[in-house]
């Protein structure tokens, strides 16, 4: 167990300067180099107030020549598994934002190469796991409040984001978004996906010029089904970015609005008119008390896990799961048929 884990950054854009934050404030980190465009260099060295000589202008370099014991990837998706690799050959462990990496290829390149390193660990950053709202639902599950799950529905809505690589995604949604999703629905479940059938369109007035709207079935090993609807093109209401989310059981469900309120509606089998229409009163769940939430989480936890040399829950090959999901809900939708995983 080190006092302090040494750290390099790879990436200085809108999360990456979120991490210089987060870095630069947690006690068990030794902040020693970071990679950006050359342009950055004066910026990035004022935000995070290292030295010139720990500021580089090549990913390649900081990784060879930082000495660190974490390297956090948040470099555009097309650098993202070459990365990985350097700094697993070079005795890193790695932090990785989405997208995992490019292909399903190079995610199980990457996973026979750790395999050759046990004590290296890879985490996967899933914050969306790491919300409270989403970490009392799962307790509510586990603690049996709607009994066994048998469903979910979940629904996106959110207008166009045509910031960076944005733009020019093939299938927004799916490419950028349904991760989160498809991993908040195996946190859920405890399961993995079976199937996925899936369609993808575009709206007549989407600015993206790919195809943002997607509806999809999911089939869980465990039996829970699961409906996914979900558009980057939203006009009018727009959902939070976990999306409203209702997990159904013989006891009732669970629900999340767009305020991430979590509300338990109790089964009412008394009744016996089953058109009955009246509003039900729900009952509102006090949200688990976290000190840390989504990313600032994942960083202690990360750490906790190499204190204890403990695999993090996200760890590459379960987080490889969740990305299978986002490859399959693709082929689906764009050859048009049931993908099995």
């Amino acid at each position: 167990m080190k006092e302090k884990y040494k750290v390099v950054l790879l990436g200085a854009g809108f999360w990456g300067k979120r991490w210089i934050n987060l870095l630069k404030n947690n006690h068990r980190v030794e902040f020693v180099g970071i990679a950006c465009a050359k342009g950055q260099i004066e910026e990035i060295k004022k935000l995070s107030g290292l030295k010139s000589s720990q500021l580089y202008d090549d990913y390649i370099e900081a990784i060879t020549q930082s000495e660190a014991d974490i390297m956090v990837n948040v470099l555009p998706a097309e650098l993202h598994y070459d990365a990985d690799r350097l700094a697993i050959e070079k005795g890193m462990n790695v932090i990785t934002e989405k997208p995992l990496v490019k292909t399903k290829e190079q995610a199980k390149q990457l996973i026979e190469l750790l395999k050759e390193r046990p004590d290296q660990l890879f985490m996967a950053s899933q914050n969306y796991r790491w919300r409270s709202h989403n970490v009392t639902i799962k307790k509510a599950i586990k603690d049996g409040m709607i009994g066994k799950l048998e469903a979910m529905n979940f629904h996106f809505r959110r207008r166009e984001d045509l910031q960076g690589y944005r733009k020019d995604l093939e299938m927004p949604l799916i490419d950028d978004m349904c991760i989160h999703h498809f991993d908040l629905m195996r946190f859920f479940s405890e399961a993995d996906c079976e199937s996925i059938t899936a369609y993808a369109y575009r709206p007549y007035w989407s600015q993206y010029q790919g195809l943002p709207s997607v509806n999809a079935m999911l089939h869980m090993e465990n039996g829970v089904e699961i409906s996914y609807s979900g558009t980057w093109a939203a006009r009018g209401m727009e959902t939070s970015w976990d999306g409203d989310i209702v997990l159904c059981g013989e006891k009732g469900c669970l629900t999340l609005d767009a305020d991430n309120q979590v509300c338990f509606f109790e089964a009412d089998c008394i009744k016996d008119g089953v058109l009955d229409t009246c509003k039900q009163e729900p009952v509102i769940l006090n949200k688990e008390s976290m000190e840390h939430e989504e990313t600032e989480y994942g960083l202690s936890y990360f750490i906790d896990c190499l204190d204890k040399r403990e695999q993090p829950v996200t760890n590459l090959e379960d987080n490889f799961k969740s990305f299978s999901m986002v490859m399959a809900c693709k082929e689906s939708a764009m050859k048009g048929y049931k993908v099995e995983l």
